[in-house]
């Protein structure tokens, strides 16, 4: 085996271009698990039967990241403000709102069947064409032959569809 050819340096030093990288990095991570958080209160909010919960977070970036991700769905009211007039308090307060069918329960499951997908066989069977999340994790079609119970490959979670494309999400997702 050859030894290594590089330099080794002693004391990892790194760049201040890798330094920047990785701490631009870890304040994206944290960001992002924020953001899961903030699902976190409204999905426990939705199971409660609310419509509204407010979310403080420590400094102006991190507030407008989560903020700027919410206003992208449009089931969710949001307003982001300061929490009170100390100029020297960075904290922000995140109201989030929504109406009563803008989000589905995220401990359910449902199935999307897909209008006017409906095929009538030769044989007098009938064919139903649902949108499903193959192993793969593709969003795709397949086509189920008959009314027969729920098979197991066209069953979504909330979650699944929460993160769907948005022709998934225009199908209306009946509870299964």
């Amino acid at each position: 085996m050859q030894p290594e050819t590089g330099i080794i340096d002693p004391f990892n030093r790194i760049t201040a271009k890798e330094a920047n990288l990785r701490a631009t990095k870890q304040k994206e991570n944290a960001y992002k698990e924020r953001l899961k958080s903030v699902y976190g209160a409204i999905h426990a909010n939705v199971s409660l039967g609310l419509f509204e919960t407010e979310y403080i977070i420590n400094g102006f970036e991190e507030a407008d990241y989560v903020f700027n991700q919410l206003v992208m769905k449009d089931e969710y009211a949001v307003t982001l403000g300061a929490v009170n007039s100390d100029p020297d308090d960075e904290r922000m307060k995140l109201t989030i709102s929504w109406d009563s069918e803008s989000l589905i329960d995220p401990n359910k499951k449902y199935i999307l069947p897909m209008e006017g997908t409906e095929e009538h066989q030769c044989l007098g069977g009938t064919t139903q064409g649902y949108a499903y999340k193959n192993k793969g994790g593709v969003w795709t079609i397949c086509h189920v032959f008959g009314t027969g119970g729920v098979m197991d490959e066209r069953v979504v979670t909330a979650k699944d569809i929460e993160d769907a494309p948005d022709w998934v999400k225009a199908i209306e997702p009946v509870e299964v």
